[in-house]
């Protein structure tokens, strides 16, 4: 007897009347219940499926899971039994089919309706987790719908009890269905409930889009894809998906467990939040736009992959000679600081106070969006497209979708480094071999090369906090894929990327007060460049890479002094000292010039930019020369940068909102402010090219969220790159 000759027989109290759905492993019929006159779903193991042990122990485990799962969003099993030798479960039947089934009708699913049906199921994967149960196989297909709109969890056929002692489901490989698996099920690792979060992402970026995130030939592949490469962007696919949906979406799908949602109810707390968001936050106050998507190639999809997530430890408190900010007045640093908020350590504090004499100020109308000038992305990733081996077993589980329920070969370390080294550990194995041609992926880690340095920058390094703690990060201006470079427990702030785009210094108090330290761009082989018992800080590159100049108070008086050093950490140097805080230095691209913040230690309000002359010797090591201080206000100006061709000054002033965008000629000239918002600005960089502007400021919500901008040089069309915080953003070579 086939299955198919069951319709119009009767399997114990229940008649068989259609075929309603085939699954990888089992047969779903609508019948009727005669007893009660009710209609039911039935879903019977075929026959050519008893011979084999792994089929038999789903079947059976279903029953065992569900029975102990009751929860209103779970599909229940009324009954269990046995027909002719085909053992069939009864459960309560879902007239209006899966998710599966309604995109399949109609495309993809508006953000409020998604909301609708994550917002019934979230509840039922927490309450199962909390049961120790995990899901392993959650996919559109195995969620189904009522008449009234209701969604329901179904098919634990998969699903593992934590905790569960004796043999599982299969004795070797993966199980689950590629397509939505994480990637800690991909590679055979410890699962816990944030598997079954991303698996849910993975679902909302369907649902939201109509394609699944990762696609290939092979299931294997997909795999591969699932550990490897990044998401592409669910907006390329649908633009009406707002920018706070989105990032709801990457956060759900990245690749460490501990950078997800802790749990399904936080996913649905953080898509409410970004519905709100989209229907208050359409531009931001002022008038800004944000970031929209360019099309990508799908190279352009692929992404530097993630780094390890931070800790969830709160930030380390500044060192005991941090002098302290003023009891009752607002404080900020230089860096300007959000007022209100917790400042990274090491940094020395200072009044704020009104602006007088504030000079030029401006208002702008803040128009569209840049319409080109963003690159496209740092590097694609190369994906592994290897045939899967599957026993018959797995064969005949195989789906019409091509991405099926079964069991893969485990995705260890070996197989997935055959042509892409893969994150492990703590940081990225850079590859050395030669940029690709068009026509390849870049292997992970493995960055094209760069003609000149003539771009605007594809990739912003800046730092934020994010999980109680400063890490440093990269952000990708096509994709905005956040790649995080540092995972400490400490703060890790103030990054510089050197000339060639290959190393960042950055200032950290791993070590208790603050020292430099150096790492790659793709944050591995971290080692420490300046090792004392001052705070060293604010560090940037020579233009030919040679050398770092940084900022330390010396004298644990709050004055800093100007010091250089090699990137090896030989030839650590004193360059200038005048019994001033002397901070932020920038050489200029020519090598001629350092600029820098000078003035008292804690008054802000004499803090000027000055200009060192610079000589070299016949090995270039640079010695200090004439001195010249290019402004003279009573305005804090601070956080001098160049543009590209060394002839003009970005730095910081008095603002309306505490502080503002300027500039001036190399010579101190024509000063002017380019930027003031309704925010704090500060952080400003040039691109490369010299024409934009990244900065960050606190406008868009209350004091103390500081997000990431980019405008042209003049100050218009200024874009908001992040969501969830930012500072001090430098565009990548």
């Amino acid at each position: 007897m086939t299955t198919d000759d069951l319709i119009g027989k009767r399997v114990g109290g229940y008649e068989i009347l259609d075929k309603v759905g085939q699954g990888g492993m089992a047969t779903v019929y609508r019948a009727q219940q005669i007893s009660m006159n009710r209609t039911v779903a039935i879903k019977i193991l075929p026959r050519q499926f008893l011979s084999d042990d792994s089929y038999m122990a789903r079947f059976n485990r279903e029953v065992k899971i569900v029975s102990q799962l009751e929860h209103r969003n779970i599909v229940p099993v009324y009954d269990y039994g046995e027909y002719d030798g085909l053992p069939y479960i009864i459960m309560r039947y879902m007239p209006a089919g899966s998710i599966d089934d309604v995109l399949r009708k109609n495309g993809p699913l508006e953000a409020e309706k998604i909301l609708h049906i994550v917002e019934q199921i979230a509840p039922a994967l927490d309450y199962a987790h909390s049961k120790g149960v995990l899901h392993r196989d959650l996919k559109p297909s195995n969620v189904l719908m009522d008449d009234d709109g209701g969604a329901y969890i179904t098919d634990f056929g998969i699903a593992r009890i934590l905790g569960e002692t004796g043999p599982g489901i299969t004795t070797q490989g993966v199980v689950g269905t590629p397509s939505y698996m994480s990637p800690e099920q991909a590679q055979g690792h410890e699962l816990d409930g944030r598997s079954d979060v991303y698996s849910l992402g993975v679902m909302i970026f369907e649902m939201a889009t109509g394609r699944r995130p990762f696609q290939s030939d092979t299931p294997y592949s997909i795999a591969v894809m699932q550990v490897t490469t990044p998401p592409p962007s669910p907006r390329v696919y649908n633009p009406r998906i707002s920018v706070h949906f989105e990032n709801v979406i990457y956060r759900a799908l990245e690749k460490k467990p501990e950078r997800r949602y802790l749990n399904s109810a936080a996913l649905v707390d953080g898509m409410r939040s970004a519905l709100t968001k989209a229907k208050t936050h359409d531009t931001q106050p002022g008038g800004v736009p944000r970031m929209e998507m360019t099309q990508p190639t799908p190279a352009q999809n692929m992404a530097p992959a993630q780094s390890p997530p931070p800790a969830q430890i709160a930030p380390s408190a500044a060192p005991s000679n941090t002098p302290a900010p003023l009891t009752g007045q607002p404080i900020y640093q230089e860096p300007f600081a959000p007022s209100g908020t917790l400042n990274p350590p090491g940094i020395s504090y200072r009044p704020q106070r009104k602006k007088r004499g504030s000079g030029v100020l401006t208002s702008f109308a803040i128009g569209g969006l840049l319409g080109c000038g963003l690159l496209v992305v740092l590097a694609a990733i190369a994906v592994l497209v290897i045939s899967l081996l599957m026993g018959s077993a797995n064969s005949a589980s195989q789906t019409s979708e091509g991405t099926q329920s079964g069991v893969l070969p485990t995705l260890d370390a070996d197989s997935l480094t055959a042509r892409a080294n893969l994150l492990t550990g703590d940081g990225v194995v850079v590859t050395e071999e030669a940029a690709p041609t068009p026509s390849e992926f870049s292997p992970v880690g493995a960055r094209p090369t760069r003609a000149a340095a003539t771009e605007p920058g594809d990739a912003l390094l800046f730092f934020s906090e994010r999980s109680g703690n400063y890490d440093i990060y990269t952000i990708d201006l096509d994709t905005r894929v956040e790649t995080q470079l540092t995972v400490d427990e400490n703060t890790d702030s103030y990054p510089a990327v050197s000339p060639d785009g290959s190393m960042v210094v950055f200032q950290s108090n791993r070590e208790g007060d603050f020292e430099l330290y150096l790492m790659t761009i793709y944050g591995g082989s971290v080692r420490r460049l300046t090792t004392n018992d001052v705070i060293d800080r604010i560090p940037s590159w020579s233009p030919d890479g040679a050398w770092i100049v940084y900022s330390a108070d010396t004298n644990n008086n709050g004055n800093h002094d100007l010091y250089i050093i090699r990137p090896d950490g030989s030839q650590q140097t004193l360059l200038f000292s005048n019994g001033q805080r002397n901070s932020h230095p920038r050489w200029s691209p020519d090598g001629r010039y350092i600029v820098f913040t000078t003035g008292q230690s804690n008054d802000a309000a004499t803090w000027e930019i000055g200009r060192l002359e610079l000589n070299y010797d016949a090995q270039q090591i640079p010695s200090a020369g004439d001195f010249v201080q290019l402004t003279n206000n009573s305005q804090s100006d601070s956080s001098p940068n160049f543009n590209a061709d060394g002839s003009s000054i970005i730095y910081i002033s008095d603002g309306i909102g505490g502080a503002a965008v300027a500039r001036m000629d190399i010579d101190g000239n024509n000063q002017a402010v380019v930027y003031d918002g309704p925010g704090e600005e500060w952080g400003a960089h040039y691109s490369l090219d010299g024409t934009l502007i990244a900065f960050n400021s606190n406008m868009e919500r209350a004091a103390g969220d500081d997000q990431l901008y980019i405008m042209n040089a003049d100050g218009t069309d200024i874009l908001q790159i992040t969501n969830d915080g930012g500072y001090y953003p430098s565009f990548v070579p």
